[in-house]
């Protein structure tokens, strides 16, 4: 079994493609409007009509947006998104330069909202790698981790 994609409901479809096509450099592999007796009998509602972009990395792991146009998406209360709620807290992204995708999302207007964390140093969890960690919030607030691992040799202090 693979992962495929992970889908996300977005309040604002245009800013949601912005950030994880132009700041993280994903790419629109599909476009669609899409409606019918289909989505209303699948996703519970009536008349329902919604814009799914699906943006992918060269693995092609996907992220699917959805953007509804009818019915108007339901807000999740901010604390839904925080790592002690239930339900996903966060969708990660394996890089190999993390100080580049900084850079990158700096220049498109977002930035990190943590420190750097290094994660599992010391431990051997990632095969002789640790995880350096930084998160990112999408235009919805859904937390989006950027993760480099390096080689536990290496010195971070550079």
């Amino acid at each position: 079994m693979l992962v495929n994609h992970v889908g996300i409901s977005v309040t604002d479809i245009e800013k949601s493609i912005e950030f994880y096509r132009d700041a993280l450099g994903l790419t629109v592999f599909q476009d669609h409007v899409v409606s019918g007796p289909d989505v209303d009998e699948h996703c519970g509602v009536k008349d329902g009509k919604f814009r799914m972009v699906l943006l992918i990395d060269t693995a092609g792991n996907a992220i699917e947006l959805w953007g509804w146009q009818n019915p108007k998406p339901k807000v999740k209360p901010a604390e839904h998104c925080l790592h002690n709620s239930v339900g996903i807290i966060e969708v990660g992204f394996l890089v190999d330069d993390l100080d580049a995708v900084e850079k990158q999302l700096n220049e498109k207007g977002y930035g990190f909202r943590n420190r750097l964390w290094e994660f599992g140093k010391g431990k051997n969890w990632y095969a002789g790698h640790y995880a350096k960690i930084k998160y990112a919030l999408d235009p919805d607030g859904v937390q989006v981790e950027i993760i480099q691992l390096v080689p536990e040799e290496a010195n971070t202090d550079e």
